[in-house]
């Protein structure tokens, strides 16, 4: 997918007191977290209608799916996450609800007024005075091309049409935001990191000050460029407001590619180098394994992913990531197995094991492997089959017995994503309805589960069961490495209620039973006031003996580098232990560049953090 440009800038505000603005600014920062459109003087534009003052650089259009609520409404047959489909350019007010739910596929931009205030990726935060534009596909890539922050938009609810302007005040607009942005996180940490070295921050401040002034002269194309240096000088400023946490875990999921020892030790070097000191290597993904593995070749499975026969890569990472006093922690995908079909692979798990597919209330009955339409078209096996849980279990034991580990993050830790609650398709699309899991249920309860309404008493006990089987699952593994010293986290994801109501993964009961010493909730937005809600979420409920370490997804989502910043900052605030990084492959230069500038970098160390 195409990058965005590096002067396109996600607005995340911090929640900080008001900004007494100048009479010509046009933005103001409030407690409440909200960009509020202060004077449109300079700009002169009303929903797409430019003054003889400004100068449009480029407009487009783009034809509107669907709103949430309008006079248009969404008919897709299927239903996606947030309700919006493939390719398909999205419209969400506030009277859709508060969040719009969307996955991490594609880019939102949200409006106040008749301005785009913040670029957030997915899942964003609908404002009560405006509303978020949500694209998949083709429609995200209109948004990533047309959409800045500070661009005027226009929605045409009769013909169904967005339309975009973009100008030289949409420049200066997002360059007053981002110098107020680091003015404020500067004076909100100068007690918290109190060896700072301020100076650079000031430098590329007062560089991007000036060159601000400078583009207000004129609306020629040498005041554009000033605009746009202004936006890149208070972008290096802000790279230098985060100094170095020795003890932060800097973390990285990382799905290994290399073929052989001399290319590992080239992707250690290179992770040592921008600051990670934890890797959170695949290493059973899609029902193979990367290491020649005994249990799975004892139940008649692979006994190694082909890709990496010939060399034990587990062997080479670990080797590797010690001899550069990194930790390495295996990601160990429970169960999901991939998306390659059974009967094209005779010694994959469901080939030999058939009965160990889930299945949702819709395919049942079916006499084949039932993929998942949302999730990559993948399958998964089922939790509450004992012989499942008794393999990985088996499985995990071996790694952490060959393997000098340091660590296991369990992936997959649920069952597969079903409709939401509210949905209704919400009970056909319910998974777990195994021969099995019907079978004990029954036995136990004297109804099969294939006979409950998703509004009946009776709904409460099936989704106990599941979340149950689970919770088991999680605490054999701790049996099984308790006295190993090895650190045991799982992957999860923080909306709790919807954890429980979509997926039956009851991360809290983990936490409180002591199963886990560590969750790594994944934060699936750009958006700053969701993510910090989502973590305040999250320490409520864990017990405060399970460390936190974020799994940030700026890269994945092709978000902007700053975006990293402020979410190592939201995670420092809140005295978390660390960050995770996915991924390796989508860390492309701009994003190390500016981790590599100070918050990772050892020369930036303050060891003073309060």
């Amino acid at each position: 997918m195409k990058k965005l440009s590096a002067i396109v800038l996600l607005v995340l505000l911090l929640n900080i007191p008001a900004y007494a603005a100048k009479k010509d600014a046009l933005l103001e920062v409030s407690d409440t977290n909200m960009l509020k459109l202060q004077s449109e003087s300079e700009s002169g534009v009303e929903y797409g209608k430019l003054s003889k003052k400004d100068r449009v650089i480029s407009k487009s259009s783009r034809k509107i799916d669907a709103i949430y609520p309008g006079s248009k409404n969404n008919r897709l047959g299927i239903s996606f996450p947030g309700n919006r489909g493939p390719n398909q350019l999205v419209i969400y007010k506030r009277e859709y609800g508060r969040r719009t739910l969307t996955n991490e596929f594609g880019k939102e931009a949200v409006v106040i007024g008749d301005t785009v205030v913040r670029l957030t990726g997915a899942d964003s935060i609908i404002p009560h005075d405006g509303f978020v534009i949500s694209g998949h596909g083709s429609a995200s890539k209109w948004i990533g091309e047309n959409l800045k922050v500070g661009t005027k938009v226009r929605i045409d609810e009769q013909n169904c049409v967005l339309h975009s302007f973009t100008t030289i005040s949409s420049y200066r607009y997002y360059a007053k935001v981002k110098i107020n942005e680091v003015e404020q996180i500067l004076e909100k940490t100068k007690k918290q990191y109190k060896n700072r070295d301020d100076k650079k921050v000031k430098e590329y401040l007062k560089k991007a000050k000036k060159e601000l002034k400078r583009s207000c002269s004129s609306n020629s194309n040498s005041a554009l460029q000033s605009a746009k240096d202004s936006i890149v000088s208070s972008q290096i400023a802000l790279s230098y407001t985060l100094p170095y946490l020795k003890d932060e875990l800097k973390g990285v999921w990382v799905r290994p590619v290399q073929k052989n020892e001399a290319e590992v030790e080239k992707t250690l070097d290179e992770m040592q180098e921008l600051g990670i000191n934890t890797i959170f290597l695949e290493t059973y993904f899609h029902g193979k394994t990367i290491f020649p593995s005994e249990v799975m070749k004892s139940y008649g499975f692979d006994g190694q992913n082909k890709n990496f026969r010939g060399y034990d890569a587990l062997s080479v990472w670990v080797r590797g990531a010690h001899k550069r006093n990194m930790k390495l922690h295996v990601w160990f995908e429970s169960f999901y197995i991939g998306n390659n079909l059974p009967q094209e692979d005779a010694y994959s798990i469901l080939a030999i094991r058939p009965s160990w597919g889930n299945r949702n209330k819709a395919n049942s009955e079916s006499n084949q492997p039932v993929a998942h339409m949302s999730e990559h078209r993948g399958y998964f096996i089922d939790p509450a089959n004992p012989e499942v849980i008794e393999f990985l279990t088996k499985l995990i034991l071996e790694i952490c017995a060959k393997y000098d580990i340091d660590g296991v993050n369990l992936d997959y830790v649920r069952y597969p994503l079903s409709a939401k609650a509210s949905s209704s398709n919400y009970e056909a699309s319910n998974w777990g309805y195994t021969p099995y899991a019907r079978e004990e249920f029954k036995k136990i309860y004297g109804v099969d589960p294939i006979n409950i309404r998703a509004n009946s008493a009776m709904w409460n006990k099936w989704d106990n069961y599941r979340q149950d089987r689970i919770s088991k699952y999680v605490a054999s593994v701790k049996d099984a490495v308790k006295d190993r010293g090895i650190v045991l986290s799982a992957v999860v994801f923080p909306d709790y209620k919807s954890s429980l109501e979509t997926k039956q993964q009851n991360w809290q009961r983990w936490s409180s039973y002591g199963y886990l010493d560590a969750l790594t909730p994944l934060i699936l937005t750009a958006d700053y006031n969701l993510a910090n809600s989502m973590l305040e979420e999250m320490k409520r409920k864990t017990s405060s003996k399970t460390k936190l370490y974020p799994g940030l997804f700026v890269g994945f989502m092709e978000g902007e580098s700053e975006d990293l910043l402020k979410q190592i900052h939201i995670i420092r605030n809140q005295n978390l232990e660390g960050v995770v990084l996915f991924d390796w492959a989508h860390l492309d230069k701009k994003y190390t560049d500016v981790l590599k500038a100070c918050v990772f970098a050892r020369q930036c160390r303050d060891e003073d953090k309060n």
